[in-house]
């Protein structure tokens, strides 16, 4: 068993052994050299740009809300679909598309997407809008303001085109129509009434030599401007004495050294009126007179004065009417160029496939200022949508233009006639896009 002092030298001896280790060295007299003392800064430094990427990183693919988005801003919530327009810091419901556009200035207009988690704790408005009005405005390239179609069905409906119809102007022709039971000649931009006492004997003497009304409704006719009345001519004082000639009021002449079909109708003692062809058809229906014409020497006439409008319709085609062909539907074809805009008779082959309703081409749409004839225009600029539904823009001004994303050379022009075929929305203003749907509804 060792004793106290065994104990106290081995303890001396363990002491000595770890001095010497820590004064002696490396073996071999060398000594350790430390490791660089910047491996550990740098290494840190390093995961700090790491952690510094991967968070802007992150922020690049989960954005949050930029500066700025806490009013006139329209925001759209990725991952519920949810819409609101910020005003003043608050988050407003809006129920469509064009209500937003309405309710932000244009120069400022900007969407942003955001997930739901990053408008956690942002105060709700109420809900802002205009109930029906278009969730999608067709672009500026896609509005299609002329061409547009209107051909009559088999069951006198119309079957209306924004684009993509077949219908052609026709070249000069015109076509009979019947609706409630009057008859009309429609021809060019014009429709002609038929007289109803002998229509059948009129239409002949206007040049329609093969009968077959087609029925169309009033709202197809009313696109055609009414012209004058085609019915028999008559003249007061038929078989009185001109002085100075051995003509009579009523009589029919023509030139010595005229052109044969140039003919004048003595309409009174003192002047002569052109007799155009259909003028002098309708003329023998009213007079029962022969088709005698009296020639005369320029001098016998000389001082008859020359009457400031023809006889009959001053819009009467000259030589009658040329019916379009049996197997052509007639149509109404809207167009738009330098001259201005105006509505023309059309055809399509009636084995084209029609159906009644509003047709538009997808994503396609019109913006144009409605007008009507003399003091029925209204006036009112009036958007038509993807759907075929019109919506009136009462009191729009430039910037309510440009809010919905046009420019005033984007809007184009068509009759009142033709915006009333389409089904009508609701009015886009400003002021109805900053009302509260529920407010409006308590108001009804």
């Amino acid at each position: 068993m060792a004793t106290k002092n065994d104990l106290i030298e081995a303890q001396t001896f363990s002491r000595r052994r770890l001095l010497t280790a820590f004064v002696s060295g490396a073996p071999g007299g060398k000594e350790l050299e430390p490791k660089a003392p910047l491996r550990a800064v740098i290494a840190a430094i390093a995961l700090t740009v790491a952690v510094v990427l991967v968070g802007v990183f992150w922020g690049l693919i989960k954005p949050g809300l930029p500066n700025g988005w806490d009013n006139g801003t329209l925001i759209v919530v990725t991952d519920t679909g949810a819409r609101f327009v910020t005003i003043e810091g608050f988050l407003h419901p809006v129920v469509n598309t064009a209500s937003a556009r309405l309710l932000l200035p244009s120069s400022g207009f900007s969407v942003i997407a955001t997930d739901q988690s990053n408008l956690s704790g942002v105060s709700l408005g109420d809900t802002l809008g205009i109930v029906g009005a278009p969730d999608e405005l067709p672009a500026p390239s896609a509005l299609q303001n002329s061409d547009w179609s209107a051909c009559v069905t088999d069951e006198a409906d119309i079957d209306l085109r924004l684009g993509g119809s077949s219908a052609v102007e026709t070249d000069g022709k015109a076509v009979v129509v019947e609706s409630d039971g009057d008859r009309y000649v429609v021809d060019g931009e014009k429709s002609y009434a038929v007289a109803d006492k002998d229509s059948d004997a009129i239409l002949r003497a206007a040049g329609v030599t093969a009968l077959n009304p087609v029925e169309v409704s009033v709202e197809w006719l009313n696109l055609f401007t009414p012209g004058t009345e085609l019915a028999p001519v008559t003249v007061d004082g038929a078989g009185k004495s001109v002085a100075g000639t051995d003509l009579l009021v009523g009589d029919v002449i023509s030139v010595e050294g005229a052109d044969e079909s140039e003919r004048y109708l003595v309409q009174s003692s003192t002047s002569l009126a052109v007799l155009t062809p259909i003028a002098w058809q309708l003329y023998q229906l009213a007079s029962g007179a022969s088709s005698e014409v009296t020639t005369v020497a320029a001098s016998e006439v000389s001082g008859l004065e020359t009457a400031a409008r023809p006889v009959g319709g001053e819009d009467w085609p000259a030589g009658g009417f040329e019916s379009i062909e049996a197997d052509q539907r007639p149509c109404a074809l809207l167009q738009s160029d330098s001259s201005g805009v105006r509505t023309v008779l059309a055809t399509q082959p009636a084995s084209d496939a029609v159906e009644a309703g509003v047709s538009v081409e997808p994503g396609a749409g019109a913006l144009v200022q409605a007008g009507g004839r003399g003091e029925q225009s209204t006036g009112i600029l009036t958007l038509i949508d993807a759907t075929g539904t019109s919506f009136a823009l009462p009191g729009a001004t430039e910037e309510t233009v440009n809010r919905l994303g046009y420019d005033i050379d984007d809007i184009g022009d068509a009759g009142d006639v033709w915006v009333d075929l389409f089904t009508q929305g609701p009015a886009l203003t400003e002021a109805a896009a900053g009302i509260s749907p529920s407010v409006v509804a308590s108001d009804e």
